[in-house]
């Protein structure tokens, strides 16, 4: 046999090795939950571990942020990032779809991952050592150690005719968010859905888990005397006061289970707890906040933003204050 022959049965044989592995990878993810589903049933089981969850009292300081760092000199910024480890940081590149790693510690670029020219990448996360990839048709992707298009997973499309805007892994309940793409439902209310993607039979599931609605948003707002922007600007092009909230990003706090939403258009920040209820919402100071576009969270509740600034590219860090004793029961308090 030839020499070229062996070399590509051997190649074959190794991407049929990581097809398995990646299988084995899903399946012990999903057999703890997998068991747990047996005896309580889907609706309960994640309704247990939501309510279960040993949630943690703290605030950030959105007005001192702990660090801003720039991005480095040819990177124009990030359109979503997820963390790797503890110094190690995975965006995508908007312009191309292209995905970096980024080294925080001397703030570098430490590797490009090549997937191929024919993918444009708009999304990511994380689960575990896998990185879960959203492109602009809204398909789902895997990418395993090493990182390279020979541990590359392609799936099939989520959904017919569904539009996502964002992706994110929820840990404790191992389930996989989608939000949809943001509709006018009636004349200056905006509204999307959260969606969860089965990762057994992946697919993407009917029914929505909750409704991220602008009218909604605006009333906890006001009950709560939060302030809100000025104006919004509907698709018809009208100028109304209000609330335009678009999201463009989400990512799960590791410290509280809740699940955060931001919307680049309005410089926003909403927090909904797992059944789908407003439980904050802050504006995002402009001169630190310029554009939001990604963001995500360390293990110890960091929350890092990564600002597209045409002139400055960055990532601003905001450090997770642990509150000892509380007596409002919140998980999240903006400001102090």
């Amino acid at each position: 046999m030839k020499y070229k022959e062996l070399i590509s049965k051997f190649v074959s044989k190794i991407n049929v090795k990581k097809q398995y592995f990646f299988s084995f990878v899903l399946a012990a993810l999903s057999f703890v939950a997998a068991k747990s589903l047996e005896e309580v049933g889907v609706e309960r089981y994640y309704i247990q571990k939501a309510t279960n969850f040993q949630k943690e009292d703290g605030y950030f300081d959105l007005a001192n942020p702990s660090t801003v760092s720039s991005f480095p000199m040819g990177i124009s910024s990030f359109s979503d990032v997820t963390m790797l480890d503890s110094t190690h940081l995975i965006g995508i590149e908007p312009i191309n779809g292209t995905v970096l790693m980024l080294d925080l510690q001397n703030n570098s670029i430490a590797s490009q991952l090549s997937l191929g020219s024919e993918f444009q990448f708009v999304d990511i996360s994380r689960m575990d050592s896998t990185l879960i990839l959203l492109d602009s048709k809204s398909k789902v992707h895997f990418l395993l150690p090493p990182y390279d298009s020979t541990s590359f997973v392609s799936m099939n499309e989520t959904k017919e005719n569904f539009i996502s805007s964002g992706i994110c892994f929820h840990e404790s309940t191992k389930r996989l968010f989608l939000l949809s793409e943001v509709q006018e439902k009636e004349e200056g209310q905006f509204s999307s859905f959260l969606y969860s993607f089965n990762l057994n039979k992946r697919q993407l599931r009917e029914e929505p888990l909750f409704e991220i609605n602008s009218l909604a948003i605006e009333t906890f707002a006001l009950n709560n005397n939060l302030p809100l922007p000025r104006n919004k600007v509907s698709f018809a092009g009208d100028t109304t006061e209000g609330l335009s909230f678009n999201p463009s990003a989400l990512a799960i706090h590791p410290k509280t289970n809740e699940i955060y939403v931001l919307s680049s258009e309005d410089r926003s920040l909403v927090v909904y707890n797992q059944f789908g209820e407003v439980v904050n919402f802050t504006m995002l100071d402009p001169k630190v906040f310029s554009k939001p576009t990604g963001m995500t969270f360390q293990d110890n509740g960091d929350l890092l933003i990564t600002v597209s600034d045409l002139m400055r590219p960055s990532i601003v860090r905001l450090k997770w204050n642990k509150l000892y004793q509380s007596l409002s029961g919140h998980g999240i308090i903006f400001g102090r």
